[in-house]
């Protein structure tokens, strides 16, 4: 009984950690993209990360991969919804709006992950579920409505609304991961969505990286896109496709709540920083 309850606790440590470095990146990335486009920016993220998981596997001598065809098709729809839209959508969307309204919009994910749980799934969902979901839509129009009440602080509607798209790719993607991860390793699937990204990006991206000048980003940034690809596309990735692979997708979804969690805490302290001494 120990045992169980401390690869419990395990599973449950390894998920929150995935949700909390992807809520602190929406601040990350908001501040990537006032210096890089979008498409160059999610380009070169994917292009670190499958470099870093090749080496591993390399250094490993575990560089051999066993998907069928099916596995394919996950892990090029894991890509197009859970990297290349949420990651279109949340970038741009962290343009238009603010940092903190993103995070209470990201709020909403395990509100979701119970809707599409219903509806692809079969799962019931419970009273709790429902009250959640009826909680995440008031949440949505609340911030909406401030927004056109005239307060530039609060984001804009098409921003607000582009978080929301990338919350319902995010909950997509939970789905795609929990189908595959008991079939393969973390590490195999990383390198499979990686991939997959950084050719969905590279198109665009080299299209943007023709008319950049690519003198105008300072180390800073750099290190923060390397930051970004490391945390965002392997650690956070991995820990989340350990987690997911031995629980429900209505338990993983509770975890998402950590997102919009670490995304405010960062949000303030980075408010904090930038607020002039009186």
């Amino acid at each position: 009984m120990s045992s169980f309850r401390e690869n419990k606790n395990i599973i449950y440590i390894q998920l929150t950690l995935a949700m909390v470095m992807v809520g602190a990146n929406i601040a990350v990335g908001k501040a990537i993209v006032e210096t890089l486009p979008v498409f160059l920016f999610s380009a070169l993220r994917f292009l670190i990360a499958l470099s870093a998981l090749l080496l591993i596997q390399l250094y490993q001598g575990e560089l051999r991969f066993n998907f069928s065809l099916k596995d394919y098709r996950n892990l090029f729809m894991q890509a197009l919804i859970g990297m290349f839209l949420f990651s279109t959508f949340m970038l741009y969307g962290v343009r238009l709006t603010t940092a903190t309204s993103a995070g209470i919009i990201t709020s909403t994910v395990p509100a979701c992950i119970g809707v599409l749980s219903v509806v692809l799934l079969g799962e019931r969902l419970s009273v709790r579920g429902m009250l959640a979901i009826g909680l995440a839509v008031l949440g949505i129009a609340a911030i909406n409505f401030q927004g056109q009440a005239g307060s530039q602080e609060s984001g804009s509607l098409v921003g607000n609304m582009l978080i929301l798209f990338a919350v319902v790719s995010e909950a997509f993607f939970t789905i795609f991961t929990k189908e595959i991860s008991s079939r393969h390793a973390p590490l195999k699937i990383a390198t499979g969505v990686n991939m997959f990204g950084f050719l969905l990006f590279a198109p665009l991206a080299l299209w943007e990286a023709n008319m950049f000048d690519f003198t105008a980003v300072s180390l800073s940034v750099w290190g923060l896109i390397v930051y970004y690809a490391l945390t965002a596309s392997v650690l956070s990735f991995i820990l989340w496709c350990q987690g997911v692979a031995k629980v429900s997708i209505s338990l993983a979804g509770l975890f998402t709540g950590f997102m919009p969690l670490s995304n405010a805490l960062v949000a303030s302290m980075k408010e904090q920083k930038g607020r002039p001494e009186k």
